[in-house]
């Protein structure tokens, strides 16, 4: 007989169980105790591991999501800093252009009360594209997808040429579209607002007294969109390491924390880097500036 501790560890129990049935020593038992006791240790040391590789799993996704969270922090204050300077500027510009129409409709000057309506239009649809591009950003960093449909060509230069209407006025700038992307299904906020961006700074940046020339293209491959603007401006040295826009697109590991790039050219480095794109940029000081972006046709996870 075997004499059995008490009280008995319930797992030994049920192996003595399994190895002597009828409580009687057997040479043949003990090989069966002596496996299944080799068993549970293999099994625990199993577990054991298990438990290890979960703890290490665990803390690598604890570490990936204050990453996460140091990065929105960046982000918010990169955020509110921007938001706050650009809206408390235009606010004040249509603010005193608001005190001036007061003051130019008591004296019936209606040529300086056009003129000045005419810039309360530029300043509000500045204020506009300032707002929808935090607008984007705020999208983006919340994970919300953009809406995927159709994109008929007509009505993304529509969209565009309205945006962009106000920059034209007392500019010498010609714009050309050349839109091909038939049955193209994309984000058209995506893609106005790249455009919206690239254009802008091409009007902005154009040579005075020279006739400006802008050009806008979108066209389709099997598997990306290849979206290029270029113009007869300035230009910029692109071989000077303190260039804002050089830093932003090709040294970008601490552009959350940089000032000074304009909401514009910080949407589109957002939008490049969410949908896995590539920009190349060529331009040189008074020969002009052509960016070129391609974005992956397929929807980002």
């Amino acid at each position: 007989m075997i004499n059995k501790p008490d009280p008995l560890n319930r797992l030994a129990a049920r192996q003595l169980r399994k190895a002597f049935p009828d409580d009687e020593f057997t040479e043949q038992g003990l090989e069966l105790f002596i496996k299944l006791v080799n068993d549970s240790y293999n099994n625990m040391d199993d577990e054991r591991a298990l438990n290890v590789r979960a703890m290490n799993i665990s803390q690598k996704e604890l570490e990936a999501i204050n990453n996460e969270l140091n990065q929105r922090n960046v982000f918010l204050d990169s955020f509110n800093h921007g938001l706050a300077h650009d809206v408390k500027n235009h606010t004040a510009n249509i603010l005193g252009l608001i005190q001036m129409l007061r003051k130019y409709l008591s004296r019936n000057n209606t040529d300086m009360v056009e003129k000045i309506i005419d810039r309360l239009d530029q300043s509000t649809n500045q204020l506009t594209s300032i707002v929808q591009g935090f607008l984007y950003l705020s999208k983006f960093e919340n994970k919300t997808d953009d809406e995927f449909t159709e994109i008929l060509p007509d009505v993304l230069q529509a969209a565009v040429q309205l945006e962009i209407q106000y920059l034209l006025l007392g500019k010498n700038v010609s714009l050309h579209y050349d839109f091909r992307c038939e049955e193209l299904v994309y984000s058209k906020h995506i893609l106005q607002i790249i455009f919206v961006n690239l254009i802008s700074n091409s009007i902005k940046f154009s040579k005075p007294n020279v006739p400006g020339v802008v050009k806008a293209s979108l066209t389709k491959s099997e598997n990306e969109l290849q979206i290029v603007v270029s113009d007869n401006g300035v230009g910029m040295n692109l071989d000077d390491p303190d260039n804002k826009v050089f830093k932003l697109f090709y040294r970008s590991e601490n552009v959350s924390t940089e000032k000074g790039y304009g909401v514009g050219l910080y949407v589109i480095k957002k939008i490049i880097d969410r949908n896995h794109g590539q920009i190349h940029i060529t331009s040189k000081p008074g020969e002009g500036t052509t960016i070129a972006i391609t974005l992956p046709l397929q929807k980002p996870e």
